[in-house]
């Protein structure tokens, strides 16, 4: 009982996230709507949250520097991650970024089997089943799993990569205050978004002129204090207790989220395909947190031996 409660909290954090992230095309497309289009003003949305944790971490002092050296492989990761979706859902169609970021599961479990030696579950296996058939649904299972055909689609691709590459290596850093994994995180995020705005492909309006109007400071604020630190430290406090694959996993909500919104406020249409994917990836999470106990596929006769 004590086991399931622990482990209750992380994961009502991360569907909570989804929640946020699945939202987080909202401000940013509205800064642009609004008139800010530079990578500059996205980019003091992602510095906001660094100033106000800021005097926090010079006051923690030499605490801060040793989260520092020792999470900055996934900070840096995670940072990448968030600024080519961020860059992505600008830049291309937001349905099929958000879907080719979640091919993530399936890299956040191999990752976890190769780097932390992690056993994957039956229980894993059927909830990335049940997620991937989403998927392959809202894309049309005739299609198969879709090509990357623009500078968009390879970074909702590639951001799913680095995400998981980050949730492994945060794995090891789980001893490390929340505090300093969303502070090193934040660090890092606003240089590595301008670095990703120059990848070749961006559309007019994307370069680093700034012109706020009143509006357009009003969604940054918002897109800064009430997405993204917000998301980021619900999802890094979840991540820091649930492991790499139940966590992508159960992130997997966001394309719930997600397509639900976009459908809702834009001209993107969601279909009877697109419901029943998002259903398959909802029982996906559904599974996750209901089915307890690992059924694992190796290690059986390991245990018959140790008893």
């Amino acid at each position: 009982m004590h086991e399931r409660r622990s482990t209750f909290t992380p994961q009502l954090a991360v569907l909570s996230s989804t929640v946020l992230w699945g939202t987080l095309w909202i401000p940013v497309r509205r800064m642009h709507e609004e008139g800010s289009s530079g990578a500059l003003a996205t980019t003091i949305g992602f510095l906001i949250p660094l100033v106000v944790l800021l005097p926090a971490a010079v006051w923690r002092g030499e605490r801060t520097l040793k989260g520092l050296r020792e999470l900055g492989a996934p900070g840096l990761w995670l940072a990448l991650g968030i600024a080519l979706y961020t860059e992505g859902i600008v830049r291309g169609q937001i349905a099929r970024i958000i879907l080719l970021f979640y091919l993530m599961p399936v890299w956040s479990t191999l990752l976890a089997r190769v780097a932390l030696g992690e056993p994957i579950t039956a229980r894993r296996l059927a909830t990335i089943v049940l997620g991937l058939a989403g998927m392959l649904t809202i894309f049309g299972a005739g299609a198969g799993i879709p090509y990357p055909a623009a500078s968009a689609d390879w970074m909702g691709l590639a951001a799913g990569v680095s995400w998981a590459l980050a949730m492994v290596a945060a794995n090891r850093g789980r001893s490390r205050p929340i505090f300093d994994r969303v502070f090193v995180h934040f660090v890092f995020l606003g240089p590595v978004f301008l670095l990703v705005t120059l990848i070749p492909g961006a559309g007019a309006g994307s370069g680093f002129d700034i012109d706020l109007h009143p509006h357009s400071v009003l969604w940054l604020l918002a897109f800064a204090l009430i997405w993204m630190l917000p998301v980021v430290w619900l999802t890094l406090f979840g991540a820091g207790h649930i492991d790499p694959g139940r966590f992508a996993v159960l992130l997997m909500f966001e394309i719930v989220i997600g397509l639900t919104t976009v459908a809702l406020l834009t001209d993107e249409p969601l279909g009877r395909r697109e419901i029943i994917g998002a259903l398959l990836i909802l029982g996906a999470s559904g599974a996750e947190i209901a089915i307890p106990g690992p059924l694992r596929f190796e290690g059986a006769s390991r245990s018959r031996r140790g008893r």
